[in-house]
């Protein structure tokens, strides 16, 4: 295997043997020449490599077979053919309490996982405090997992996973049950992992997920692989296998083909422009992990800093429940710690699975803070129409000082401080962005 592969993929099958009833199976036992069972095939032909730092999707309808194809990965199934290889250290979150056992307590279960994927009881111990941290779970760590619920338990699997610094990190639809908050913090972490150089499988039925961080995907259909490719390209399968009916799919599958020989830079083109826009003010993303408050506070120099913020309807009360439309204003208190010629300030929406939704800054409105004075206090209101689809979205706040070179040293970022929830009365839109529009329909003829 080369040494750019991570993981290799080579005619990777499995097959199960599906009996009628409990006796044809016994009557299987004594007979080697008859067959009492239908063969299932899970899996059939798959074939595909992951490269070194590289994050691909894996779509798929249930029963697709991605579920099995993962498990074949982590080596906790045994493929019928084919051959998987692996380079590096792997953590694989499965399935939900997958590598737990029920009757010991959390604190058991971080070292039994530990020792699981080779590490000693003295390395665990230098890594139980992040672990901890990470799953904030509180005093129920100390209690049997059995007593835990679904969010617990991913809570403290992805914990623990994730904080053992994996060359490959494989995902399985587990972040599903978490909560926003947490989930927001994971795909948080797996976007410092990519940056890292760490590989990624990613199992989820998100395709914006599969957008914000996968070069490429790979799409499963009862068992085989139907494509592979730029996350675009796969996902535009993706729908028409979800949408359309088998003769449709087909046509749309032939006419992928036709143009497959033209693979672009789209994704790339795309990541690059979205840095571009929303890394003005808010300069290096990466934030920490463990979601404190402390932490998520990100400052460079003591210039200046945000020390109050907070989101508002139009009445001015304080809340975080709106409706599509409804107008809200997002405030933050900057104080000033020296002499700053001038200051932009600017905030950032992001959907949980980390998506970019909206940014803007005090520069785009020529607002920028003037001649900041030391011991200055300024507040800056955002007034935005939410036309927003339902759902919940994560606001980020940042400062920078406008430098004479027409250069940005940002001062200080509150990442994902506050959070909202769009609803909507009827449902007239889906996606992200709810647009006004009129719609009219004339009919030509008869």
């Amino acid at each position: 295997m080369s040494s750019e592969i991570s993981i290799s993929i080579e005619n990777v099958s499995k097959v199960y043997e599906m009996y009628d009833n409990p006796r044809e199976r016994l009557l299987q036992l004594f007979s080697s020449s008859k067959k009492y069972y239908k063969e299932f095939w899970a899996l059939k032909n798959i074939n595909f490599h992951l490269r070194k730092g590289e994050t691909v999707g894996i779509l798929g309808r249930n029963g697709s077979g991605k579920s099995t194809l993962l498990q074949i990965i982590a080596g906790t199934l045994e493929a019928t053919q084919g051959c998987v290889t692996t380079s590096g250290v792997v953590a694989a979150l499965l399935e939900l309490g997958s590598g737990f056992n029920p009757d010991f307590t959390g604190r058991e279960n971080i070292y039994l996982n530990g020792s699981i994927l080779g590490f000693s009881r003295e390395q665990m111990d230098n890594r139980i405090d992040e672990i901890i941290a990470f799953a904030d779970i509180g005093q129920h760590l100390d209690q049997p997992v059995k007593t835990y619920s679904s969010g617990m338990a991913v809570r403290l699997a992805f914990a623990v996973q994730a904080c053992i610094e994996p060359q490959i990190f494989i995902v399985d639809e587990a972040l599903a049950v978490g909560d926003e908050k947490f989930q927001r913090k994971c795909y948080d972490y797996i976007e410092k992992l990519r940056k890292k150089g760490c590989s990624i499988l990613l199992v989820t039925h998100s395709t914006g997920t599969i957008e914000k961080f996968c070069q490429r995907a790979v799409l499963l259909h009862k068992g085989e692989m139907h494509a592979i490719g730029s996350a675009k390209d796969v996902i535009d399968q993706y729908h028409a296998l979800l949408y359309s009916d088998e003769q449709a799919y087909i046509r749309f599958v032939n006419s992928q083909k036709e143009r497959e020989s033209q693979s672009s830079l789209e994704d790339q083109t795309a990541e690059t422009f979205k840095t571009e826009t929303t890394d003005i003010v808010y300069g290096d993303s990466d934030s920490d992990s463990d979601g404190s408050s402390k932490k998520q506070s990100i400052t460079r120099g003591l210039s200046a800093q945000i020390v109050k913020w907070g989101i508002f309807d139009s009445n001015g009360k304080q809340c975080e429940l709106f409706n599509t439309g409804e107008c809200i204003t997002v405030t933050m208190q900057i104080e000033s710690l020296s002499n700053i010629n001038e200051i932009q300030a600017g905030l950032l929406l992001r959907t949980v699975e980390g998506v970019s939704v909206y940014g803007t800054s005090t520069r785009y409105h020529d607002s920028n803070l003037i001649s900041v004075k030391c011991g200055d206090v300024w507040n800056c209101s955002f007034n935005i129409k939410l036309d927003l689809c339902p759902g919940s979205y994560f606001i980020t706040l940042a400062i920078a000082e406008v430098l004479e070179q027409s250069g940005m040293a940002y001062l200080d970022r509150k990442t994902d401080v506050m959070v909202i929830k769009v609803n909507q009365r009827t449902l007239k839109a889906s996606g992200i962005a709810s647009l006004e529009t009129q719609v009219e329909v004339l009919k030509q003829k008869g």
